[in-house]
């Protein structure tokens, strides 16, 4: 067995580390990249400009670390970012380099909806003002130059505010710009925005989200401030307002170092070392047992009030008014026909954009519109294969119509509908691994932070998939507890 592990983990380990076939590339300038597959962050500016070419492969991935993994594992012959993202010490254990800088500079800035003009006003006032006493300077020195790192000291200026929450969204999870350690957030943009909040007396209340979703956020007013290293484009500030910029990037283009002196470790002295940076630095294990509960709790309200919300639409299905039955059928064409992501991202982004409605509370009414649909079908399937014959035996014996259903009907319905009952509820848990796009941080969001700070996609991703395996196969074992017993005569 002890054998078989070994081989099992060899190869896990091999296929994370599977680059070792990339090219030796002489890259000195973009003029250089034709022929070659670029990879880069979605919505970034970066996609903006390389999407002109025809002359490249180009590929977008949604967050930092998967873009490093496709370099690593030769999906990318190139990676375009902002030059802070990798520092010295993730270059050098993952065997990348930055094959230059562009000459290129962008402006990068904090942003706002058109409507809040003043508050952008406000941000640029608490910038000059840092430039003016060098606390900008000060901030820049210990994260742009990597005085954090040197250190190994991470801090920021302290959130006091009591007012109404400044609501901010970040699209970047990696430092030096923002990133989450042990429930508190860190970079030079959250210490930005924290000197906006203590001047304007207004505490933080910072989500993380994708680079689409999260401009999304700011458009439709459910975050005021936008950061993750946001280039100001003319097309970006067609419809938003940025405040003064604070930095100016040049693009790094980064490629694997085929010099690279990497650290030779055995299998398990590999394991160990990503075990210890994965769970036990910066006491990440705490990322997976809020996500798991997250993830707990969504599909446990979801599935009662979809229950519930089943119940009345096989009520309305088989109403005598006719009305009913058509709202029931058009509710069932309409949740069969669109994904499960795009009613969640119509429900936040629309519905309840401008609510005080937590997303947790969002998803919960999402999957239980979707759950609805499926449970009526199966009240209804399951119902309706009790021949009508039982009801009649019982009202013949003297049970009343309530009883009759209770006693005789529904014990053999629910021995019917608990198969598709039990795959209904797995099909939603699985389901809810999206909603890491409305910010909430359930089991899968809590590996892509973890990703996003150890840069190793294998043992997040493992230990996530066997906790959906063990939540499925609890699943199962509980709805089996509810099976009705055959009584033997």
């Amino acid at each position: 067995m002890k054998r078989f592990g070994t081989i099992v983990l060899s190869l896990l380990l091999l296929s994370s580390c599977g680059a070792e076939k990339s090219r030796n590339l002489d890259i000195r300038s973009e003029a250089d990249l034709s022929g070659l597959r670029v990879a880069t962050i979605t919505g970034s500016s970066y996609e903006m400009d390389l999407s002109k070419r025809d002359d490249i492969s180009l590929t977008c991935y949604n967050a930092t670390s998967d873009l490093l993994q496709a370099l690593l594992t030769g999906k990318a012959d190139v990676i375009v970012h902002d030059e802070v993202v990798f520092n010295p010490r993730i270059r050098k254990e993952n065997g990348i380099k930055i094959a230059f800088l562009s000459e290129r500079t962008s402006a990068t800035a904090l942003m706002f909806n058109k409507s809040d003009s003043e508050l952008a006003e406000a941000c640029s006032k608490v910038q000059r003002r840092m430039f003016d006493d060098g606390s900008m300077q000060r901030l820049k020195d210990f994260w742009l130059e990597g005085e954090y790192f040197r250190t190994g000291e991470l801090k920021h200026i302290p959130d006091e505010g009591t007012g109404e929450p400044l609501r901010v969204a970040t699209c970047a999870s990696s430092a030096p710009l923002s990133f989450y350690v042990d429930g508190e957030w860190y970079g030079i943009e959250m210490d930005l925005v924290r000197e906006l909040g203590r001047e304007l007396g207004r505490p933080l209340d910072i989500k993380y989200y994708d680079t689409g979703s999260c401009i999304m956020t700011l458009k439709t007013g459910i975050a005021d401030v936008l950061c993750g290293c946001i280039f100001i484009t003319p097309e970006r500030e067609e419809q938003f307002c940025f405040a003064e910029p604070y930095h100016y990037y040049h693009p790094a283009y980064f490629v694997l170092d085929p010099d690279a002196d990497k650290e030779q470790l055995s299998i398990w002295e590999w394991i160990k070392k990503s075990i210890q940076k994965t769970f036990i630095t910066e006491n990440r294990w705490k990322f997976i047992t809020r996500g798991l509960w997250a993830t707990l709790r969504i599909t446990i309200l979801a599935i009662l009030l979809g229950s519930l919300l089943g119940a009345l639409l096989y009520r309305m299905k088989i109403s005598r008014h006719p009305i009913d039955r058509v709202i029931a059928r058009l509710y069932n064409s309409f949740i069969s026909g669109i994904p499960q992501l795009v009613l969640l991202l119509i429900l936040f982004y629309i519905v309840f954009a401008r609510s005080s409605v937590p997303p947790d509370l969002v998803a919960v009414i999402a999957f239980a519109m979707y759950f609805a649909s499926s449970a009526a079908s199966i009240y209804d399937t399951s119902l309706s294969a009790i021949p009508r014959g039982q009801t009649e035996a019982g009202l013949a014996l003297g049970f009343t119509k309530v009883q009759t259903f209770m006693q005789i009907v529904l014990p053999q319905a629910i021995r019917q509908a608990l198969p598709l009952f039990k795959g209904q509820c797995i099909s939603l848990l699985k389901g809810t691994s999206i909603v890491g796009y409305i910010a909430i941080n359930d089991l899968t969001r809590a590996g892509d932070l973890i990703r996003a700070r150890t840069f190793d996609a294998l043992v997040p991703l493992l230990l996530i998939t066997i906790l959906y395996f063990i939540m499925v196969w609890l699943i199962g074992i509980l709805l089996n507890l509810l099976y009705p017993k055959k009584h033997v005569l």
